[in-house]
């Protein structure tokens, strides 16, 4: 083989596999993955409304606020929430919480993947939604323990959640976070 022949021949196995990915790129959404998705579609649009966080300085509200929107041709719901701190006369102070999380459907029926961040942290969470409409997505902390969101909606136009915290080797859950939001009129401001 000539040593013409063996350039040629590599250029176009190198163009091959750079083209590959840009082809993939391009096909459009399954439309499996767009009702897959649809459990869940009650999420989108904007919401806020009060959370009450217990941790170790105490209890206190916020006025939580969380905007979800579809992406990926609605294969995927985009979350991003705040929490912030309620100033005197009902104003809103300072920003004392922010979540941003992707959520997208899994491999068997009913389950999802949630990919949150919030203070600088990762996770990678495992989510259900039972026959009731009713969220449940959680994860194991690094010392062992497990934390645990479930979401329901009460009401149409109603987003309620409880977050929960269990230690390892402990069978006693302890709440840390419950919330309920109201969508907001289309076109709201956060």
């Amino acid at each position: 083989m000539s040593v013409r022949m063996l350039r040629s021949a590599l250029i176009a196995g190198a163009l091959s596999v750079v083209s590959a990915p840009a082809g993939l790129a391009q096909a459009p959404v399954p439309e499996e993955a767009r009702a897959a998705m649809e459990p869940l579609a009650w999420l989108a649009g904007n919401w806020a409304g009060e959370a009450t966080i217990t941790d170790r300085g105490g209890t206190r509200v916020l006025h939580q606020s969380e905007a979800v929107r579809p992406a990926l041709e609605g294969s995927l719901l985009v979350v991003d929430g705040t929490g912030r701190e309620l100033a005197s006369g009902g104003e809103l102070g300072e920003v004392a919480f922010r979540a941003f999380a992707v959520m997208s459907a899994g491999d068997e029926a009913g389950r999802y993947r949630v990919a949150a961040w919030q203070s600088g942290r990762f996770v990678d969470a495992r989510a259900e939604v039972d026959e009731g409409g009713t969220l449940t997505w959680g994860f194991a902390t690094p010392d062992g323990g497990e934390v645990r969101y479930v979401i329901r909606q009460p009401e149409p136009d109603v987003w309620h959640e409880t977050g929960a915290f269990r230690r390892s080797g402990e069978d006693t859950w302890r709440p840390f976070i419950e919330m309920t939001l109201r969508r907001e009129p289309s076109g709201s401001a956060r």
